[in-house]
C-alpha cells in the first residue's frame, strides 16, 4: 500500500497527539504546569502539522502564517518545558534567543513568501530553520546527563540529534532539486524526513517522560531519606530531652539537697538565738503558770481577783502564742526542702527571718534598721526557700564584721514596690567583699569567709532566679555590701 505525502502528514499529526494525550492523562495526579505544557505544545505543533497538510484546502494566509504560527509556538513550548529540568540554573538568556530566532526566522519566512514568492527558497529556510533550532533538544539531553546519567537523557539526545540530521537531508534534498513544482511530491528526502519525525517524536516523549519520572523518584528517594534522617533526629532529640528533664530534675534534687545541707549548717550558729528568743515566752508561762498554781494551792481561787487571773491566763495565752509561732517559722524554715508554691506578703516573711535572727544581732551588737513598704507586698513563690535567700543574706551582713570594728555596727532591711518589681535590700556598713572575689562571690563553692562553705550565695541566686527574680550586690571594701533582691510582681499585689 502507497501512502501519498499528506496522509503521512497527517499521520504524524495523529502520532503527535496521541502521545502528547498519553503523557497528559498519564501524569495527570502530578498536577505539574511542566507536564502540562510539554502536552500542550505538543498537541499545538499536531495542529500546526495538518494545517501544513492541507494547502488548497485552507486559506495561503491559514497555510503560510497561522500554521508557521502555531508550529513555532508549539516547539517553543516543548523546548521551555524541557528546560525546567535544568533548573535552578537561570534560562532566561536562552528563552530570549529562542524568541530572537523565532522572530527573526518568521520575518524572512514571511518575507520570502508574500514579497519575493520564493517558496522553494521559502522550504530551505523552513527545513534548515528547524534543523538548527532541534539542536538544542541534543543539548538538553546532554544538560540532563550531566546532573544525573539516564536513560531519558540519552534518548532525548539521540531524537534532538534524529530530527537535525534529517531536517539537514530534506534542506540538502530541496536544494539539490533546485525547485519545487509540488510541495506533496514524493522524494527520497521527504521520506528521510517523514522517518525522522517518526523517530523523533516517539523518542522525545519517552524522553521527556523518562526524565520525569527519574526526576520524581530521586526527588521521592529524597524525600524518604530526609524523613529517615529527621526521624532520627527527632528520636535523637527525644532520646536527648528526656536526658535532660532526667539532668533537671537532678539538678533540683542537688539543690534541695544542697539547701538543706546549708540550712543544717546554719543551725548550728542559730542555736543560742533560738534558745534565748524561746527563753523569753517559756520564762513568762513559767511564772503565771506558778503564780496560777500558788493562788490555786494557798488560797484557793478567791486569793486572786478576776481582772488579775484574766491578766495572767491572757499572758499566759500570749506568750504560749509567741513560742508556738517561732517554732512554727523554724519548722517551715528548716523542713524537708519540697518545693511548695503559696501566696504570701513579703514583709511577714522578713519579719518571721527577723525573729530568728534578732537575738544574734543583739548579742554581736549589731543595730537593726526595718524599712519595710507600708503596703503589702504579696508573691507566689516557694517560701521556706526565700526565706533561705534572706536568713543568708542577714547571716553575712552579721558576719561582714570586723572584731575590732570602731564605727557602731548597723545593718538595714528595706522593702518597697517599684513599678512592678518587689524590691528587698539588706545593707551592711561592715568591711565589705574583697576585690579579688567580688566577680565570683555567686559561684559554688566560692567564700572569703575561713569557716564559710561556698554554698549560701550560689543558693540564694538559684533560688531566686528560679522564682523569675535576679539578685545582684554592691560592695565598697571598708564600707559595707548591700544586696539587693528583685522579684516580679504577682497578680495578688496588681489587684492590691
Amino acid at each position: 500500500m502507497q501512502l501519498d505525502t499528506q496522509t503521512t502528514i497527517f499521520m504524524i499529526c495523529f502520532v503527535y497527539v496521541m502521545l502528547h494525550g498519553a503523557i497528559w492523562l498519564a501524569l495527570q495526579e502530578h498536577r505539574s504546569y511542566q507536564v502540562k505544557l510539554w502536552c500542550a505544545s505538543g498537541m499545538i505543533s499536531g495542529v500546526a502539522v495538518v494545517l501544513l497538510a492541507m494547502r488548497g484546502t485552507v486559506s495561503e494566509f491559514v497555510f503560510m502564517v497561522v500554521a508557521q504560527l502555531l508550529m513555532l509556538v508549539g516547539n517553543w513550548g516543548r523546548m521551555v518545558a524541557l528546560r525546567i529540568y535544568l533548573l535552578p540554573e537561570p534560562q532566561n538568556r536562552v528563552h530570549a534567543i529562542y524568541t530572537l530566532m523565532n522572530t527573526t526566522y518568521f520575518a524572512i519566512f514571511v518575507y520570502l513568501i508574500y514579497i519575493q514568492q520564493a517558496e522553494w527558497e521559502a522550504l530551505m529556510v523552513f527545513n534548515a530553520f528547524y534543523a538548527v533550532l532541534c539542536f538544542d533538544y541534543f543539548l538538553i539531553g546532554r544538560q540532563v546527563s550531566k546532573q544525573q546519567a539516564s536513560l531519558g537523557a540519552n534518548l532525548l539526545m539521540w531524537a534532538g540529534l534524529t530530527l537535525t540530521i534529517t531536517l539537514g537531508i530534506r534542506t540538502l534534498g530541496v536544494f539539490l532539486s533546485g525547485t519545487i513544482d509540488d510541495l506533496y511530491q514524493p522524494s527520497w528526502h521527504q521520506a528521510v524526513m517523514v522517518i525522522g519525525q517518526f523517530t523523533f517524536i516517539t523518542l522525545s516523549n519517552i524522553a521527556f517522560l523518562r526524565i520525569f519520572l527519574e526526576i520524581a523518584e530521586r526527588k521521592k528517594m529524597t524525600l524518604v531519606q530526609d524523613l529517615a534522617v529527621s526521624t532520627e533526629r527527632a528520636s535523637a532529640m527525644q532520646h536527648q530531652s528526656e536526658q535532660l528533664k532526667k539532668v533537671l530534675r537532678e539538678r533540683e534534687e542537688i539543690i534541695r539537697q544542697l539547701a538543706l545541707f546549708n540550712k543544717t549548717a546554719g543551725m548550728g550558729a542559730l542555736v543560742a538565738s533560738l534558745a534565748h528568743e524561746l527563753n523569753q515566752p517559756l520564762t513568762a508561762i513559767q511564772l503565771n503558770a506558778e503564780l496560777i498554781e500558788s493562788a490555786f494551792t494557798q488560797g484557793g481561787a478567791e486569793a486572786l481577783d478576776d481582772a488579775t487571773l484574766k491578766e495572767a491566763m491572757g499572758d499566759l495565752m500570749k506568750d504560749n502564742q509567741r513560742a508556738a509561732g517561732i517554732i512554727r517559722t523554724l519548722r517551715n524554715m528548716f523542713g524537708s526542702g519540697n518545693k511548695t508554691l503559696s501566696t504570701f506578703d513579703i514583709n511577714e516573711l522578713i519579719a518571721d527571718v527577723l525573729l530568728i535572727c534578732k537575738a544574734r544581732l543583739h548579742r554581736n551588737v549589731i543595730d537593726l534598721v526595718v524599712d519595710a513598704s507600708p503596703q503589702p507586698l504579696y508573691f507566689t513563690g516557694d517560701k521556706s526557700q526565700l526565706q533561705q535567700v534572706f536568713l543568708n543574706l542577714i547571716t553575712n551582713a552579721n558576719d561582714a564584721f570586723l572584731p575590732d570594728q570602731a564605727h557602731a555596727k548597723r545593718i538595714e532591711v528595706r522593702t518597697l514596690l517599684n513599678n512592678d518589681k518587689l524590691l528587698v535590700s539588706v545593707t551592711d556598713n561592715g568591711s565589705g567583699i574583697a576585690s579579688d572575689i567580688a566577680a565570683s562571690i555567686f559561684e559554688l563553692l566560692r567564700t572569703n569567709k575561713d569557716d564559710g562553705m561556698g554554698v549560701g550565695l550560689w543558693l540564694s541566686r538559684t533560688i531566686v532566679e528560679s522564682h523569675q527574680g535576679s539578685i545582684d550586690f554592691v560592695t565598697s571594701p571598708g564600707v559595707g555590701t548591700t544586696f539587693k533582691v528583685t522579684l516580679p510582681v504577682t497578680a495578688e499585689q496588681m489587684v492590691f
